[in-house]
């Protein structure tokens, strides 16, 4: 699970969240004002579901909510985010990608508060938190290099592929920013999805 999960890390600050500022302010001309919106949306649809998962019962298969909420996550807030290209359905797909992560998180806190022995929680937790958060500078600066090298770039030369992916993304800036998007949108969901089957995850429960 904590392998699991330092590679979403990857992916997601690769991807979305790393990048997210860079594609609005591309699509809009460098508009900080829709930019200030869209980031208000992301913090809305985590407070939002921060609440519910704190009114609502526990699940009672813990490890289906954790990959089920990180796969639609992925869905709406990098796959289908990738498409839009106006403000108001960026703000809904920001606010629909980060409401289901709190779900993700408390049930994984609950899992590795349960499964692990109290005496032990303290250097396991710091294990994990090395393990996991470490994936993130990386992600960071590889979806910087891969944004400003290779993707917008690729998405200014006239090619066969560059042509199909311009009707789908658009063009000029941010385009290239949207297949990354796009990309990580789909890795994340399958691999999430994916998840929810493999019996080695389901023994935590």
């Amino acid at each position: 699970m904590i392998l699991f999960f330092a590679f979403i890390n990857f992916i997601a600050k690769m991807g979305s969240y790393g990048i997210l500022p860079a594609l609005i302010l591309g699509r809009t001309d460098g508009n900080q004002v829709s930019l200030g919106i869209v980031e208000a949306a992301v913090g809305i649809g985590t407070l939002v579901g921060s609440i519910a998962v704190t009114l609502m019962k526990p699940a009672k298969s813990r490890t289906k909510v954790i990959f089920f909420t990180c796969g639609v996550s992925f869905l709406l807030g990098d796959f289908l985010m990738s498409f839009q290209r106006v403000l108001p359905l960026w703000v809904f797909f920001s606010f629909a990608g980060n409401a289901p992560l709190p779900f993700l998180g408390a049930n994984l806190t609950a899992i590795m508060r349960t499964k692990v022995p109290v005496e032990m929680q303290g250097r396991v937790f710091s294990a994990r938190d090395t393990i996991q958060y470490s994936t993130i500078p990386i992600g960071l600066l590889l979806g910087g290099v891969l944004a400003d090298h290779v993707f917008e770039p690729f998405m200014t030369t006239v090619s066969p592929i560059q042509s199909i992916l311009s009707v789908l993304f658009g063009t000029g800036k941010g385009s290239g920013i949207a297949v990354m998007f796009f990309i990580v949108g789909a890795v994340g969901c399958v691999s999430s999805f994916m998840c929810l089957k493999n019996p080695v995850y389901k023994s935590l429960d």
